[in-house]
């Protein structure tokens, strides 16, 4: 009976041990993650006024754009659907709400582009760079949660 208890408390402590561990892991890659996201919105910020005056200077351009602002949905969508750990929750939820505001800015670009008009004063005023510099606070809050 001695022998059961025993390797029952064993397991049950080998059970505890490797959730810590996995959740430890999942912390380390949802840090991964998420800085090579923000690493490519703060990109895409540096990027997208030179492509946007592009694009309203040469027409030629305006796929390029185009398809710079989609691939950044993409990007936005893949984030908004990371799980991540509970440290990392209130950190995520900031970003989701940067993520909404820098969506916005790029759906109405899109429209804008698809009419045909693209004016770099009404596409620079859509707040999607500030959106996007504003991550630079919440990459600091996380590389402080991957030490």
């Amino acid at each position: 009976m001695k022998k059961i208890l025993i390797l029952i408390a064993f397991s049950f402590m080998s059970l505890t041990g490797c959730g810590i561990l996995e959740e430890a892991n999942n912390s380390l890659t949802y840090v991964d993650e998420m800085t090579d996201y923000l690493n490519e919105a703060d990109q895409f910020a540096n990027d997208l006024p030179a492509l946007i005056e592009k694009a309203a200077t040469d027409s030629s351009n305006i796929p390029e754009l185009k398809t710079r602002l989609m691939d950044m949905k993409d990007e936005i969508n893949e984030v908004n659907e990371l799980n991540p750990p509970k440290l990392a929750e209130d950190i995520h939820q900031k970003v989701e709400g940067y993520n909404q505001q820098a969506m916005e800015g790029i759906n109405r670009a899109l429209d804008e582009i698809n009419k045909g008009e693209i004016q770099v004063s009404e596409l620079q005023n859509l707040e999607i760079v500030n959106t996007f510099e504003q991550f630079q606070d919440i990459k600091g809050n996380l590389e402080n949660l991957g030490q």
